[in-house]
Protein backbone atom coordinates (compact mmCIF):
# COMPACT_ATOMS: atom_id res chain seq x y z
CA UNK A 1 0.00 0.00 0.00
CA UNK A 2 2.76 2.51 1.14
CA UNK A 3 3.72 2.39 -2.96
CA UNK A 4 0.16 4.11 -3.67
CA UNK A 5 -0.82 7.27 -3.01
CA UNK A 6 -4.63 7.09 -1.83
CA UNK A 7 -6.44 5.52 1.12
CA UNK A 8 -6.94 2.33 3.45
CA UNK A 9 -8.48 1.30 6.25
CA UNK A 10 -6.39 0.44 9.59
CA UNK A 11 -9.15 -0.63 12.48
CA UNK A 12 -10.93 1.89 12.31
CA UNK A 13 -8.49 5.10 11.06
CA UNK A 14 -7.36 5.33 7.38
CA UNK A 15 -4.73 6.76 5.95
CA UNK A 16 -3.47 8.77 2.67
CA UNK A 17 -0.14 8.61 1.29
CA UNK A 18 1.70 11.91 1.02
CA UNK A 19 5.71 10.56 0.45
CA UNK A 20 7.40 7.68 1.45
CA UNK A 21 6.90 7.80 5.14
CA UNK A 22 4.77 10.80 5.23
CA UNK A 23 1.32 9.94 5.30
CA UNK A 24 -2.12 11.92 6.37
CA UNK A 25 -4.07 9.89 9.22
CA UNK A 26 -7.53 9.70 9.33
CA UNK A 27 -9.21 8.93 12.10
CA UNK A 28 -13.22 7.40 12.46
CA UNK A 29 -13.82 11.06 14.32
CA UNK A 30 -13.07 13.02 11.27
CA UNK A 31 -9.94 14.11 12.85
CA UNK A 32 -7.05 13.90 10.82
CA UNK A 33 -2.91 14.40 11.31
CA UNK A 34 0.18 14.23 9.70
CA UNK A 35 2.50 10.98 10.93
CA UNK A 36 5.89 10.87 9.48
CA UNK A 37 7.92 6.83 9.72
CA UNK A 38 11.96 5.98 9.69
CA UNK A 39 14.21 3.85 10.82
CA UNK A 40 15.76 4.42 13.93
CA UNK A 41 18.39 1.90 15.32
CA UNK A 42 16.45 -1.05 13.67
CA UNK A 43 13.41 -0.23 14.87
CA UNK A 44 10.00 1.61 12.92
CA UNK A 45 9.76 4.68 14.34
CA UNK A 46 5.73 6.45 13.89
CA UNK A 47 5.34 10.00 15.04
CA UNK A 48 2.27 11.95 14.55
CA UNK A 49 3.04 16.07 13.98
CA UNK A 50 0.67 17.94 16.56
CA UNK A 51 -0.10 21.06 15.50
CA UNK A 52 -0.19 20.84 12.04
CA UNK A 53 -3.18 21.51 9.41
CA UNK A 54 -3.12 17.79 7.90
CA UNK A 55 -4.75 19.36 4.25
CA UNK A 56 -2.57 22.62 4.31
CA UNK A 57 0.19 22.47 1.40
CA UNK A 58 2.95 24.42 3.52
CA UNK A 59 2.41 22.31 6.80
CA UNK A 60 2.98 19.10 4.27
CA UNK A 61 5.86 19.97 3.01
CA UNK A 62 7.08 21.13 6.27
CA UNK A 63 6.20 17.45 7.52
CA UNK A 64 8.29 15.83 4.25
CA UNK A 65 11.16 17.98 5.11
CA UNK A 66 11.63 17.01 8.71
CA UNK A 67 11.05 13.41 8.06
CA UNK A 68 14.10 14.15 5.39
CA UNK A 69 16.00 16.21 8.15
CA UNK A 70 15.42 13.41 10.44
CA UNK A 71 16.79 10.24 8.30
CA UNK A 72 19.95 12.76 7.73
CA UNK A 73 20.42 13.00 11.01
CA UNK A 74 20.08 9.60 11.87
CA UNK A 75 22.42 8.52 8.81
CA UNK A 76 25.21 11.12 10.15
CA UNK A 77 24.93 9.84 13.59
CA UNK A 78 23.93 12.65 15.30
CA UNK A 79 20.57 11.89 15.70
CA UNK A 80 18.45 12.98 19.28
CA UNK A 81 15.23 11.52 19.50
CA UNK A 82 14.60 14.37 22.59
CA UNK A 83 15.54 17.06 20.40
CA UNK A 84 12.73 15.98 17.90
CA UNK A 85 10.15 14.38 20.08
CA UNK A 86 10.75 15.44 23.20
CA UNK A 87 7.10 13.87 24.60
CA UNK A 88 7.26 10.54 22.97
CA UNK A 89 7.57 7.54 24.72
CA UNK A 90 10.58 6.00 22.19
CA UNK A 91 12.36 9.37 23.73
CA UNK A 92 12.34 6.97 27.42
CA UNK A 93 12.92 3.50 25.17
CA UNK A 94 16.28 5.25 23.47
CA UNK A 95 17.28 6.93 27.10
CA UNK A 96 16.91 10.57 25.32
CA UNK A 97 13.83 11.69 27.57
CA UNK A 98 14.20 15.42 28.33
CA UNK A 99 13.88 15.40 32.10
CA UNK A 100 11.10 16.91 34.27
CA UNK A 101 12.82 17.60 37.43
CA UNK A 102 11.78 21.20 38.35
CA UNK A 103 14.47 23.72 39.79
CA UNK A 104 12.00 22.64 43.25
CA UNK A 105 12.61 19.16 43.08
CA UNK A 106 16.52 19.70 42.50
CA UNK A 107 17.22 22.10 45.14
CA UNK A 108 15.13 19.96 47.68
CA UNK A 109 16.92 17.07 46.75
CA UNK A 110 20.49 19.26 47.14
CA UNK A 111 19.52 20.56 50.49
CA UNK A 112 19.07 17.24 52.35
CA UNK A 113 22.86 16.57 50.98
CA UNK A 114 23.93 19.61 52.46
CA UNK A 115 22.11 18.93 55.51
CA UNK A 116 24.24 15.83 56.31
CA UNK A 117 27.44 16.80 54.74
CA UNK A 118 27.68 20.51 55.80
CA UNK A 119 27.67 22.24 59.02
CA UNK A 120 24.29 23.20 60.71
CA UNK A 121 24.61 26.93 60.40
CA UNK A 122 25.78 26.14 56.31
CA UNK A 123 22.63 24.52 55.60
CA UNK A 124 20.57 26.71 57.57
CA UNK A 125 21.83 29.77 54.93
CA UNK A 126 21.70 27.75 52.13
CA UNK A 127 18.02 26.92 53.17
CA UNK A 128 16.88 30.15 53.70
CA UNK A 129 17.55 31.55 50.32
CA UNK A 130 16.45 28.29 48.59
CA UNK A 131 13.06 28.95 50.35
CA UNK A 132 13.00 32.33 50.60
CA UNK A 133 13.89 33.00 47.42
CA UNK A 134 14.77 30.56 44.86
CA UNK A 135 11.81 28.32 45.10
CA UNK A 136 9.20 30.87 45.51
CA UNK A 137 10.17 32.21 41.95
CA UNK A 138 11.97 29.59 39.90
CA UNK A 139 10.78 26.48 41.69
CA UNK A 140 8.17 25.85 39.49
CA UNK A 141 10.12 26.03 35.93
CA UNK A 142 11.54 23.03 34.69
CA UNK A 143 15.30 22.72 34.68
CA UNK A 144 15.96 22.45 31.19
CA UNK A 145 13.74 25.07 30.50
CA UNK A 146 15.26 28.11 32.80
CA UNK A 147 16.72 30.75 30.97
CA UNK A 148 19.36 32.96 31.48
CA UNK A 149 17.31 35.63 30.66
CA UNK A 150 14.59 34.90 33.51
CA UNK A 151 17.74 34.53 35.79
CA UNK A 152 18.90 37.97 34.60
CA UNK A 153 15.06 39.63 35.36
CA UNK A 154 15.27 38.40 39.01
CA UNK A 155 18.75 39.53 39.73
CA UNK A 156 17.74 43.00 38.34
CA UNK A 157 14.15 43.27 40.78
CA UNK A 158 16.01 42.08 43.71
CA UNK A 159 16.77 44.42 46.46
CA UNK A 160 19.84 43.28 48.54
CA UNK A 161 23.60 43.66 48.28
CA UNK A 162 25.45 42.30 46.07
CA UNK A 163 27.02 39.70 48.29
CA UNK A 164 23.51 39.11 49.70
CA UNK A 165 22.52 38.46 45.90
CA UNK A 166 25.54 36.06 45.11
CA UNK A 167 25.08 34.17 48.29
CA UNK A 168 21.35 33.37 47.05
CA UNK A 169 22.47 32.15 43.54
CA UNK A 170 25.07 29.46 45.11
CA UNK A 171 22.65 26.92 45.73
CA UNK A 172 20.73 27.38 42.12
CA UNK A 173 24.82 27.79 40.67
CA UNK A 174 25.28 24.36 42.68
CA UNK A 175 21.99 22.12 41.23
CA UNK A 176 22.34 23.46 37.61
CA UNK A 177 26.36 22.33 37.53
CA UNK A 178 24.82 18.86 38.82
CA UNK A 179 22.06 18.85 36.08
CA UNK A 180 24.76 19.75 33.59
CA UNK A 181 26.83 16.50 34.39
CA UNK A 182 23.67 14.56 34.30
CA UNK A 183 22.65 15.38 31.30
CA UNK A 184 19.60 17.30 32.46
CA UNK A 185 20.31 20.40 31.00
CA UNK A 186 22.75 20.82 28.13
CA UNK A 187 24.56 24.14 29.37
CA UNK A 188 24.38 26.38 32.99
CA UNK A 189 22.50 29.17 32.30
CA UNK A 190 23.65 31.14 34.67
CA UNK A 191 27.49 31.14 33.27
CA UNK A 192 26.30 33.61 30.65
CA UNK A 193 25.40 36.11 33.65
CA UNK A 194 27.51 38.32 35.05
CA UNK A 195 26.07 39.27 38.32
CA UNK A 196 28.15 42.56 39.28
CA UNK A 197 26.80 44.18 35.83
CA UNK A 198 23.28 43.58 36.56
CA UNK A 199 23.45 45.62 40.13
CA UNK A 200 23.32 49.00 40.27
CA UNK A 201 26.51 50.86 42.48
CA UNK A 202 24.01 51.92 45.40
CA UNK A 203 22.44 48.83 45.78
CA UNK A 204 26.24 46.81 45.60
CA UNK A 205 27.47 48.06 48.74
CA UNK A 206 26.03 47.05 52.49
CA UNK A 207 24.16 49.62 54.18
CA UNK A 208 26.13 48.21 57.54
CA UNK A 209 28.77 51.02 59.07
CA UNK A 210 31.41 50.89 61.38
CA UNK A 211 30.10 52.87 64.10
CA UNK A 212 32.29 52.76 66.93
CA UNK A 213 31.88 54.07 70.71
CA UNK A 214 33.59 56.44 71.97
CA UNK A 215 36.25 56.46 75.31
CA UNK A 216 33.50 58.01 77.12
CA UNK A 217 30.38 56.41 75.72
CA UNK A 218 31.87 52.85 76.56
CA UNK A 219 32.62 54.25 80.16
CA UNK A 220 28.87 54.69 80.46
CA UNK A 221 27.69 51.36 79.03
CA UNK A 222 30.91 49.70 81.51
CA UNK A 223 28.90 51.96 84.29
CA UNK A 224 25.70 50.57 83.54
CA UNK A 225 26.49 46.89 82.95
CA UNK A 226 28.00 46.70 86.22
CA UNK A 227 24.82 48.28 87.55
CA UNK A 228 22.88 45.50 85.75
CA UNK A 229 25.30 42.42 86.90
CA UNK A 230 29.39 41.92 87.11
CA UNK A 231 28.90 39.62 84.60
CA UNK A 232 27.43 41.19 81.80
CA UNK A 233 29.85 44.22 82.79
CA UNK A 234 32.87 41.66 82.82
CA UNK A 235 31.81 40.25 79.01
CA UNK A 236 31.23 44.05 77.46
CA UNK A 237 34.70 45.17 79.17
CA UNK A 238 36.30 42.25 77.30
CA UNK A 239 34.65 42.92 74.12
CA UNK A 240 35.66 46.28 73.90
CA UNK A 241 38.94 45.76 74.70
CA UNK A 242 40.06 42.45 72.72
CA UNK A 243 37.85 42.86 69.69
CA UNK A 244 36.74 39.36 69.44
CA UNK A 245 33.74 38.20 67.23
CA UNK A 246 30.40 37.72 69.46
CA UNK A 247 31.07 34.51 68.50
CA UNK A 248 34.60 33.60 69.68
CA UNK A 249 33.21 35.65 72.85
CA UNK A 250 30.86 32.49 73.70
CA UNK A 251 33.20 30.47 72.77
CA UNK A 252 36.22 31.56 75.12
CA UNK A 253 37.02 29.22 77.82
CA UNK A 254 39.27 29.17 80.74
CA UNK A 255 41.62 26.78 79.32
CA UNK A 256 41.97 29.38 76.47
CA UNK A 257 43.42 31.94 79.30
CA UNK A 258 47.40 32.32 79.76
CA UNK A 259 47.76 35.14 82.35
CA UNK A 260 51.53 34.82 83.07
CA UNK A 261 51.80 36.10 79.48
CA UNK A 262 48.49 38.10 79.33
CA UNK A 263 47.37 36.33 76.29
CA UNK A 264 44.15 34.85 75.35
CA UNK A 265 44.26 32.12 72.61
CA UNK A 266 41.40 32.18 70.05
CA UNK A 267 40.47 29.32 68.76
CA UNK A 268 37.13 28.08 69.19
CA UNK A 269 33.30 29.98 68.08
CA UNK A 270 29.60 29.18 68.98
CA UNK A 271 28.16 29.48 66.05
CA UNK A 272 24.02 28.67 65.71
CA UNK A 273 24.36 27.24 69.35
CA UNK A 274 27.06 25.16 68.35
CA UNK A 275 30.35 25.04 68.74
CA UNK A 276 32.96 25.39 66.48
CA UNK A 277 36.31 25.65 65.46
CA UNK A 278 37.38 29.31 64.05
CA UNK A 279 36.79 29.15 60.18
CA UNK A 280 40.00 30.33 58.87
CA UNK A 281 43.74 29.40 59.52
CA UNK A 282 44.28 33.06 60.68
CA UNK A 283 41.12 33.36 63.26
CA UNK A 284 43.01 30.76 65.31
CA UNK A 285 45.02 33.40 67.01
CA UNK A 286 46.37 34.80 70.44
CA UNK A 287 45.25 37.82 71.18
CA UNK A 288 47.13 40.38 73.93
CA UNK A 289 45.01 41.08 76.66
CA UNK A 290 45.43 45.14 77.37
CA UNK A 291 45.22 46.18 81.30
CA UNK A 292 41.57 46.74 80.54
CA UNK A 293 40.98 43.20 79.49
CA UNK A 294 43.14 41.36 81.96
CA UNK A 295 41.02 43.60 84.64
CA UNK A 296 37.31 42.11 83.28
CA UNK A 297 39.01 38.81 83.25
CA UNK A 298 40.29 38.48 86.75
CA UNK A 299 37.11 39.55 88.01
CA UNK A 300 35.23 36.97 86.55
CA UNK A 301 37.35 34.45 87.97
CA UNK A 302 34.26 34.50 90.50
CA UNK A 303 32.16 32.92 88.37
CA UNK A 304 34.23 30.38 87.30
CA UNK A 305 32.29 27.72 88.59
CA UNK A 306 28.68 28.63 86.60
CA UNK A 307 30.03 28.56 83.03
CA UNK A 308 31.74 24.57 82.87
CA UNK A 309 34.91 25.65 81.55
CA UNK A 310 33.48 28.46 79.24
CA UNK A 311 34.20 32.13 80.34
CA UNK A 312 31.24 34.03 80.22
CA UNK A 313 27.96 33.20 81.82
CA UNK A 314 24.40 34.90 81.86
CA UNK A 315 23.09 36.77 85.08
CA UNK A 316 21.13 34.57 87.58
CA UNK A 317 22.85 31.35 87.00
CA UNK A 318 21.76 30.52 83.88
CA UNK A 319 24.89 28.92 82.52
CA UNK A 320 26.68 30.24 78.68
CA UNK A 321 26.30 32.39 76.46
CA UNK A 322 24.78 29.90 73.36
CA UNK A 323 22.31 31.97 71.89
CA UNK A 324 22.52 35.68 70.02
CA UNK A 325 19.64 36.70 71.69
CA UNK A 326 20.80 35.76 75.50
CA UNK A 327 23.13 38.99 75.04
CA UNK A 328 20.74 41.19 72.57
CA UNK A 329 18.48 41.32 75.21
CA UNK A 330 20.99 42.30 78.35
CA UNK A 331 22.73 44.72 75.33
CA UNK A 332 19.80 46.66 74.66
CA UNK A 333 19.10 46.89 78.64
CA UNK A 334 22.69 48.52 79.42
CA UNK A 335 22.90 50.85 76.53
CA UNK A 336 19.27 51.90 77.77
CA UNK A 337 20.44 52.85 81.16
CA UNK A 338 23.52 54.09 80.28
CA UNK A 339 21.37 56.23 77.53
CA UNK A 340 24.00 55.76 74.64
CA UNK A 341 22.58 55.78 71.35
CA UNK A 342 21.87 52.18 70.17
CA UNK A 343 24.17 50.04 68.19
CA UNK A 344 24.45 46.21 67.25
CA UNK A 345 26.93 44.26 69.98
CA UNK A 346 29.71 43.70 67.12
CA UNK A 347 30.21 47.21 67.31
CA UNK A 348 32.34 46.73 70.01
CA UNK A 349 34.51 45.05 67.81
CA UNK A 350 35.02 47.98 65.60
CA UNK A 351 35.65 50.24 68.44
CA UNK A 352 38.57 48.13 69.60
CA UNK A 353 40.09 48.65 66.05
CA UNK A 354 39.32 52.24 65.11
CA UNK A 355 40.89 52.76 68.73
CA UNK A 356 44.34 51.01 68.42
CA UNK A 357 44.73 52.50 65.04
CA UNK A 358 43.56 56.16 65.70
CA UNK A 359 46.29 55.62 68.18
CA UNK A 360 48.90 54.78 66.45
CA UNK A 361 48.97 51.28 66.15
CA UNK A 362 50.69 49.51 62.68
CA UNK A 363 47.31 47.90 60.65
CA UNK A 364 49.23 44.58 60.22
CA UNK A 365 48.99 44.65 64.12
CA UNK A 366 45.40 45.24 64.42
CA UNK A 367 44.71 42.48 61.75
CA UNK A 368 46.86 39.58 63.43
CA UNK A 369 44.94 40.54 66.55
CA UNK A 370 41.38 40.71 65.17
CA UNK A 371 42.10 37.55 62.99
CA UNK A 372 42.26 38.68 59.38
CA UNK A 373 45.04 37.46 57.50
CA UNK A 374 45.99 40.57 55.85
CA UNK A 375 45.41 44.18 55.94
CA UNK A 376 42.50 44.09 53.49
CA UNK A 377 39.77 44.68 55.30
CA UNK A 378 41.63 47.14 57.91
CA UNK A 379 42.11 49.38 55.34
CA UNK A 380 38.78 48.83 53.53
CA UNK A 381 36.96 49.33 57.29
CA UNK A 382 38.76 51.55 59.36
CA UNK A 383 41.12 53.24 56.33
CA UNK A 384 39.69 57.04 58.04
CA UNK A 385 40.62 55.92 61.83
CA UNK A 386 44.23 54.67 60.35
CA UNK A 387 44.67 58.74 59.16
CA UNK A 388 43.58 60.16 62.36
CA UNK A 389 46.84 58.74 63.59
CA UNK A 390 49.46 60.83 65.20
CA UNK A 391 52.05 61.40 62.57
CA UNK A 392 54.87 60.84 64.81
CA UNK A 393 53.95 57.79 65.51
CA UNK A 394 52.68 56.83 61.46
CA UNK A 395 56.07 57.78 59.82
CA UNK A 396 58.65 56.36 62.03
CA UNK A 397 61.38 54.50 60.37
CA UNK A 398 62.45 51.15 61.78
CA UNK A 399 64.65 49.91 59.20
CA UNK A 400 68.12 51.58 58.50
CA UNK A 401 67.90 51.07 54.11
CA UNK A 402 67.63 54.52 53.40
CA UNK A 403 69.25 56.41 55.84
Amino acid sequence: MDQHRGSRTMGGTRSEKLSRGVRIRIYSSGKESIEIQFQYKGVTCKEVLSGLNARRKNDQRYAINLKAEVENLIERGTFLYSDYFPNSKRAAIFGEAKSDDTIKSLLTDWLIDIERTHPQSTYRCYRKSCQAHLIPHFGHIKARELSAQQIRDWIRNRSGTLKSIRNDLTPLRAVLDQALNDDIIERNPLDKIKVSKLVSRSQSKSNYKVDPFTQQEIDRVLRAAKENDPRVANFLQFAFFTGLRTSELFGLQWKDIDFKNGVAHIQRAVVERELKETKTQAGNRFVILLPSALEAINDQKRYQSEGNGFVFVRPQYKGRFIDYEHLERLWKNVLERSAVRYRNPYQTRHTYASQLLSGGENPLFVAEQMGHKTTEMIMRHYGRWVEQSPDEKRHVFVSKFGQ
